[in-house]
């Protein structure tokens, strides 16, 4: 069964960052938690952090680019982190942050398909993803996930 929230990364650069190992673990707690897309239009939220590096710059922090491709039934978004935030950032620093951002992409997306007249299961979907968010910041970096 395809993911039905995904989270890409491209780090902009070869200088060692967490946020690539962090979000694996952010990804399989989503999808072990969210059931559905909660909206018939769609079957995944795709979203793609883009990391500052040291070779690509991305842009100010924040979320950027908002896609709603109608035909393959995906709405995607971008969460763009410059290097000023994430390279001082300790591991819980880092989990907190991801989780924020990616929640507020999710209700970017929201916001998007509702405006576009889609009707979304707005509580649902959040439960879903506070029950994942909850899960993934009280475990230890080393715990493994079991699916």
């Amino acid at each position: 069964m395809p993911s039905l929230i995904s989270i890409g990364c491209q780090l902009g650069g070869p200088e060692p960052c967490s946020i690539g190992e962090l979000k694996v673990l952010l990804y399989r707690l989503l999808a072990a938690h969210v059931t559905s897309t909660h909206c018939s239009a769609i079957d995944e939220y795709a979203l793609v952090l883009r990391v500052d590096g040291s070779l690509d710059k991305f842009g100010s922090e924040g979320l950027a680019r908002p896609r709603f491709a109608k035909a393959r039934r995906y709405i995607a978004l971008d969460i763009q982190i410059p290097e000023a935030v994430w390279k001082p950032m300790s591991e819980i620093e880092t989990r907190q942050y991801l989780v924020k951002q990616v929640g507020a992409a999710i209700a970017a997306c929201i916001d998007r398909l509702v405006k576009e007249r889609y009707t979304v299961h707005r509580l649902a979907l959040q439960g879903e993803l506070e029950t994942a968010f909850a899960e993934y910041l009280s475990l230890q970096a080393d715990t493994p996930v079991r699916l």
